[in-house]
């Protein structure tokens, strides 16, 4: 029987096609999961022999390849300027050329609540729904 919990509130239903659907998820979420670990897995072995291989070597990417079945692993860093002060007095005039300012302006919460309600807001924000997000519950 399908149980429906809508707040605190508990309600069985009978429908087989969504029964079968829960049911369906569930047991393919578990496999899912269960791959991802042997994913997890066999990409540490191969960046581990990646860097082996590539040593001091600047390249950042390698392949390696068996028959058919090629894997591709590619190196790279994520740079962020944590004390611009420091970077000015280093770099001077040269600062504005080296670095790129982004000025990002993100609703808060109660424009966000507001958006929903008010058609006029909606021609200054794009509101878009989001996919719906469907979880395994333990």
């Amino acid at each position: 029987m399908l149980v429906v919990k809508i707040g605190k509130k508990e309600t069985e239903v009978k429908n087989r096609a969504v029964e079968s659907a829960l049911n369906l998820f569930v047991e393919t979420k578990q496999k899912i999961d269960g791959h991802n670990e042997d994913l997890k897995k066999a990409k540490e072995i191969l960046i581990a022999e990646a860097r082996i291989i590539l040593g001091d070597d600047d390249t950042s990417t390698i392949t390696f390849g068996v028959d058919d079945d090629k894997v591709k692993i590619t190196f790279g860093y994520d740079i962020k300027v944590s004390d611009e002060d420091a970077l000015k007095k280093m770099f001077g005039d040269r600062f504005d050329d080296l670095v790129t300012v982004k000025t990002v302006v993100t609703p808060g919460v109660k424009l966000k609540e507001m958006a929903l309600d008010d058609d006029g807001l909606k021609m200054c924000l794009t509101v878009k729904e989001k996919a719906p997000a469907v979880a395994v519950v333990k």
